[in-house]
């Protein structure tokens, strides 16, 4: 199962994690229309099955429907290049336009299968936004990996271990409790091999957000 960015955050938000208001456009009329919609200012996000949309053009912000239209225009038909699509890149055939989130600090939150543990494994890190392969090569010890039992599941000293490593406080703390267990039924009862938020930010007011998701 591979899905687009956008038909993930719905997997998470239907399991209870905030995700940014949005609109999907397949047109540069469109785009214009829900960036209006949004307040005026958004950022619009190719829809493909790639990372690194950013290095490659596939994200841009708009302060504006007359900016959001000609940056839709260049995207939509174009094919995407990134490092993880090669040179022929992929065809971008629908884009995500979402409202601004005002981000106080950028974490990396998935649950994948460990071969060296042979089962999943929750991982978290300070250091999001990034490619979490360069963290894992730069920066190891920046990430945080928590063995989850099948039986016993996640449990709940996991996740203050996890929060108290990645320095949350207060509200923050009860937000990302919440948002590790919605993950973990992400993953199991959709029988998933990677169920990712890159970044999870977290805003000036203390909430988390996903800002960006991904569920094979």
């Amino acid at each position: 199962m591979k899905i687009h960015e956008y038909q993930a955050k719905e997997v998470l938000a239907h399991y209870g994690i905030t995700v940014p208001s949005s609109r999907l456009a397949s047109s540069a009329e469109e785009a214009g229309q829900a960036t209006q919609d949004l307040g005026g200012k958004a950022v619009l996000k190719a829809q493909v099955h790639a990372g690194g949309r950013g290095q490659g053009g596939g994200i841009k912000v708009v302060n504006s429907p007359d900016e959001a239209r000609p940056a839709a225009a260049s995207m939509l038909g174009s094919n995407l290049v990134t490092h993880q699509t090669g040179p022929e890149g992929a065809p971008v055939s629908h884009i995500l336009v979402e409202e601004l989130a005002v981000i106080d600090r950028e974490l990396y939150l998935a649950i994948t299968i460990d071969r060296d543990f042979r089962g999943p494994v929750m991982l978290a890190s300070s250091a999001g936004g990034i490619n979490i392969e360069e963290v894992a090569a730069t920066r190891p010890q920046d990430i945080y990996m928590e063995p989850l039992s099948p039986i016993l599941a996640l449990m709940p000293f996991q996740t203050r271990r996890l929060t108290a490593k990645l320095g949350l406080t207060g509200p923050s703390v009860q937000s990302a409790t919440q948002i590790m267990n919605a993950l973990y039924k992400v993953f199991t009862e959709l029988d998933c091999s990677l169920a990712e938020i890159n970044p999870l930010v977290v805003t000036s007011q203390g909430g988390l957000v996903a800002l960006d998701a991904k569920v094979n």
